[in-house]
């Protein structure tokens, strides 16, 4: 009896705890705000929403620090036109091509890649948490997953024109064409972008500061 009324408040931590880390991962940044009442129109009662979380500051000098935010955008754009052009010039029998779905997607990173660059903040500011990670971090982050898929999509590209030259008759292939090339050196292109991309994002120095350290 005893063993079983120990066991149940035991199960229903665990089950709690569980409950816990769910929900902190799907409202990270719950947290770092706080509803407080206010005053609306007319003297109405209402509520406002304060961040009371640490801030985050760049810290590189200002001109280093727009010297990277233009880069980071601008190699977000490259990559985004490269692959695009990739896909253009790809030939359009996609026979036994089973590299191009791994190329595809790609534009999930590279749709967060842009939405993070854009959100970008052009001159040092004390950002909030949230500010900072899907921007900065959203493109430094987005950057090697594309890169990764880049690169799989790349050794897809040559593993398949080997097995066509080792081969005497594959069934459905195109023959080999200046697109193939230029394909495959647009993704090289696109993959380097990325990877400056990255090193870009890595160069961002910041300090944190306590919430009372700044008021907006």
């Amino acid at each position: 009896m005893s063993n079983k009324s120990t066991q149940e408040p035991k199960s229903k931590e665990k089950s709690e705890g569980k409950s816990h880390k769910i929900i902190g991962r799907r409202y990270r940044y719950t947290s770092d705000y706080q509803i407080v009442p206010a005053l609306g129109m007319n003297g109405a009662g209402g509520k406002r929403i304060i961040y009371k979380g640490r801030w985050i500051r760049p810290t590189n000098e200002p001109a280093e620090y727009e010297k990277i935010v233009l880069w980071l955008r601008i190699l977000t754009a490259a990559a985004v036109l490269l692959v695009a052009a990739a896909m253009g010039l790809h030939p359009a029998n996609m026979t036994h091509r089973w590299y191009m779905p791994v190329l595809v997607a790609s534009v999930f990173p590279l749709a967060y890649q842009v939405m993070g660059a854009v959100s970008l903040p052009p001159k040092i500011s004390y950002m909030e948490r949230q500010k900072y990670d899907k921007s900065f971090v959203r493109v430094g982050h987005s950057a090697v997953f594309a890169l990764v898929l880049f690169g799989l999509a790349a050794l897809g590209c040559v593993i398949y024109w080997i097995i066509v030259a080792a081969s005497e008759y594959v069934e459905g292939s195109a023959p080999y064409s200046l697109n193939d090339g230029a394909f495959a050196a647009l993704l090289v292109l696109a993959g380097a972008a990325e990877l400056f991309n990255y090193r870009f994002f890595k160069r961002v120095q910041t300090d944190t500061f306590d919430n009372d350290a700044y008021q907006p």
